[in-house]
């Protein structure tokens, strides 16, 4: 729907959001698919801005246990050496075949001695195999300490799942048009007090200069208490919207990117979990309307078909 004899109208909103006048300046997409943002801070003192907790929370499970596994086999071969360093003598096997090389003998004492689990078949037998004991029963007590920790945090950290339509629709909206997109739960949890925030980023001429300008867009309903199914988010397209007169060839040509953030309460561990997704122009599809979602329940009650919540119908 194109009205040229009406300009779209300047909505207050702020100046970038917080991504700052270099990046709103650049063309590049601000939030990937996933989520992430499309930005990277260089020139960080790598030893200042390091957090080995965080980095253990954050990377995904298979890199967490890979370090753990690389470290747990590390240190036993550290505390190996040192074994060897105190002498032929310093462990002492009381078993009828012993091994005999001092290497992996100290090898497989330290992994009994660093998880407490101490068979008794190899025992220290002089005064530095049994500092060096007790210096890897000491780091073994406290290395078990923080791995519980880091464990029980990336268990209980909140995370989200929310899943996104593939694309936003223009579609027809009580007589006129309205900007859409639809999402769901992913998990099987259950999210309350869920809201959304939209906001239309473009280039556009100001003073002679091409400029990117950031819009909120108002959602016909923007916080739900409950979301048990899906949640169609709709922005009405009409006189006090920012893409009242624009074109589908306006939107592509302005670069224009919507830039969604949700919130929500997780009802299971009652905290607080977001997520951010965007939409490029290429990803908006014009005169469409989504497919219906719901399918029947044997059980009773409402049910939908996740599998369908990217299908579309043109208008």
């Amino acid at each position: 729907m194109s009205h040229p004899e009406s300009p779209p109208i300047q909505m207050p909103v702020p100046d970038d959001l917080g991504i700052g006048r270099v990046q709103a300046e650049n063309a590049a997409r601000f939030l990937n698919k996933d989520g992430s943002f499309n930005s990277r801070r260089m020139g960080l003192d790598w030893f200042s801005s390091l957090s080995p907790f965080y980095a253990l929370i954050v990377m995904p499970w298979w890199a967490f246990f890979s370090i753990l596994t690389g470290s747990f086999v590390l240190v036993n071969l550290i505390f190996a050496v040192f074994y060897v360093l105190c002498g032929s003598d310093a462990l002492f096997m009381t078993i009828p075949n012993p091994i005999e090389n001092l290497f992996w003998r100290g090898f497989f004492f330290s992994i009994e001695t660093l998880s407490t689990i101490g068979y008794g078949h190899i025992a220290p037998n002089n005064i530095a195999a049994h500092i060096v004991s007790s210096i890897e029963a000491f780091l073994g007590l406290v290395g078990a300490a923080l791995i519980t920790g880091v464990v029980f945090s990336r268990f209980s950290k909140p995370v989200s799942r929310i899943l996104w339509s593939k694309n936003a629709l223009i579609a027809p909206f009580q007589g006129g048009q309205a900007l859409m997109f639809r999402i769901t739960n992913g998990f099987r949890n259950e999210i309350i007090d869920i809201e959304a925030q939209v906001s239309l980023a473009r280039f556009e001429m100001v003073n002679g200069k091409r400029m990117r300008r950031f819009y909120g867009l108002p959602l016909e309903r923007e916080k739900v208490a409950f979301f048990s199914l899906a949640w169609t988010l709709v922005h009405p397209i009409d006189e006090k919207s920012p893409l009242w007169g624009i074109s589908e060839a306006d939107l592509d040509a302005s670069q224009a990117e919507l830039l969604i953030v949700i919130h929500g309460l997780d009802d299971v561990l009652f905290q607080r979990i977001h997520a951010r997704g965007s939409y490029k122009a290429e990803e908006i599809v014009w005169n469409a309307k989504f497919a219906n979602i719901y399918v029947p329940n044997a059980q009773g009650g409402a049910a939908i078909d996740v599998r369908k919540l990217n299908d579309f119908e043109m208008v």
